[in-house]
């Protein structure tokens, strides 16, 4: 007699099980950071499910192109800050030349700040870093479902602004800038120069100084060391500290 098979492993949360891909079809999923430790972690979480599969993890944006031609992934997960070019330009190529890839944002940065502007650029859910693996599950299958999946923190602010519950004025300074700007703003706060971050974004030197301009003027700062003085301090502010961005390092801007 042939021994029995085992069953397929079931999630141990219901919720994780409440929005599922079709039947008999796998979901297909690329990782996107720069942390191997941080995609093997994923990885771990998501093969013990038999729904889904891990098909490939990159740590650059460019590899993610390349990786996504190739393998077709249903989801791609990916980190926002990373060497070169981040994870909102990485959602706005997919959104312009492979739209059926959902995207779903796995960061450290705080939702409140960086989520908007992902979900603007068109992806399909966003998940702080320190969730829960199950939490992870929850947020792909409710995206592999067709849904959006934010957390309820930030599910509660949206529903705010659509019912008008946000106080006047409660937008934050940095809120106030464009993407581009908000990319340019973050590189000066990672202590990069204005020709580092000109070669990160794929812009010249005199754009990267025209964005400068504006972040000064939108945030009424006056000199270029008092803007990245207020960057590096914003930065170091979300819970990450860059060796290389001291606030003596003015030079090169």
């Amino acid at each position: 007699m042939k021994p029995r098979k085992p069953a397929a492993r079931e999630p141990s949360e219901s919720k994780s099980t409440s929005a599922r891909p079709e039947v008999g079809r796998i979901f297909r999923i690329l990782l996107v950071d720069d942390h191997p430790v941080v995609r093997t972690g994923y990885q771990m979480v998501i093969q013990t499910q038999s729904d889904l599969e891990v098909c490939g993890g990159v740590g650059s944006v460019s590899e993610a192109l390349t990786a996504i031609e190739r393998e077709k992934p249903d989801l791609v997960t990916t980190d926002l800050t990373m060497p070169g070019r981040g994870g909102l330009e990485l959602i706005k190529d997919l959104a312009a030349v492979r739209p059926e890839t959902r995207v779903l944002v796995c960061s450290m940065h705080d939702e409140l700040i960086y989520a908007e502007r992902c979900l603007r650029a068109g992806a399909r859910g966003y998940i702080m870093k320190e969730a829960p693996g199950d939490q992870l599950l929850v947020a792909i299958r409710t995206i592999a479902a067709g849904g959006v999946w934010v957390s309820p923190r930030l599910g509660s602010q949206i529903i705010g602004f659509f019912t008008g519950a946000k106080p006047r004025g409660s937008k934050s300074l940095v809120e106030k800038l464009t993407d581009r700007e908000f990319d340019v703003f973050r590189l000066f706060g990672e202590g990069k120069s204005t020709k580092e971050a000109a070669s990160a974004l794929n812009l010249s030197p005199k754009t990267v100084a025209v964005h400068r301009d504006n972040i000064k003027s939108k945030l009424g700062i006056h000199t270029t060391a008092e803007l990245l003085r207020h960057a590096i301090r914003w930065v170091e502010s979300q819970g990450i500290s860059y060796p290389d961005s001291p606030l003596s390092n003015q030079s090169g801007t």
